[in-house]
């Protein structure tokens, strides 16, 4: 199935029909749209890359740049942009950087933008832009369910005891930690401590993810700061609004 790209611009110039004509015959299927919020609502669908054209009009649209910025951080839209250095700056006022794949100046190599294109659009690369879980629980069976649950949406690493999950953390960035409580050897708590004491970890939020739901268990930990305290009795799909809605407020 040939991969999306939605190119906005404000009207078809002769540069917009080549660029197009280009990623067609690169094999992409390519919907244009304008700078109107309602188009770009109704065509964004099934979208894998934005490619966002600029011109001198550019200051006239910024409730699209309020959109596009919302797409970037809550849906996790890729976006090329096409421009000059002011049109870059603009941009960057509502879109964050890390979320712009490429910031192409013209004039335009058309071979170098097809390449891009094929970066971004590469299975891989939109892998490695999902967030990463490290599930850390002595229990095997859970910790395999759990990634069943979460391996659609996010890239996972699983770890099955503190000292393992330290050495993962060691050579591997988590956007997030899952926690089970009550393990051997090293129990929940004293891993969350190891954690915020190692400099490439301690800045990485933890949700515990336990069957402990009594207050002494809860109480010993609240003074550590987890991100959240969960139970194990959490469904699949009320763990995943839970992760949706912690990512979208950080």
């Amino acid at each position: 199935m040939f991969k999306k790209i939605l190119l906005v611009r404000n009207e078809s110039t002769f540069l917009v029909n080549a660029i197009k004509n280009a990623l067609i015959g690169a094999k992409y299927n390519v919907e244009e749209s304008s700078y109107s919020v309602a188009e770009l609502s109704k065509k964004k669908n099934n979208t894998n890359l934005i490619l966002l054209y600029t011109d001198s009009e550019l200051e006239e649209h910024r409730d699209a740049m309020v959109y596009f910025k919302d797409l970037c951080v809550e849906e996790n839209m890729i976006m090329i942009v096409i421009g000059e250095k002011h049109a870059f700056d603009l941009v960057h006022r509502y879109v964050p950087r890390e979320d712009l794949a490429f910031e192409i100046a013209r004039p335009l190599d058309m071979a170098d933008l097809i390449s891009k294109v094929m970066i971004v659009t590469d299975d891989e690369f939109e892998m490695q832009r999902r967030k990463c879980i490290l599930i850390v629980d002595d229990d095997l069976t859970y910790l395999q369910m759990l990634r069943e649950w979460l391996k659609s949406t996010y890239r996972i690493g699983m770890a099955n005891s503190g000292t393992q999950a330290i050495a993962w953390l060691a050579t591997n960035k988590a956007d997030l930690i899952l926690l089970d409580y009550d393990m051997p050897v090293l129990d929940g708590p004293k891993v969350l401590e190891m954690i915020k004491s190692e400099s490439f970890a301690s800045s990485t939020p933890v949700m515990f993810l336990t069957g402990k739901n009594d207050k002494e268990s809860v109480t010993k930990v609240v003074s550590l700061k987890p991100a959240d305290y969960l139970l194990k009795s959490i469904s699949k799909d009320k763990l995943l609004t839970t992760l949706d809605k912690f990512f979208k407020q950080r």
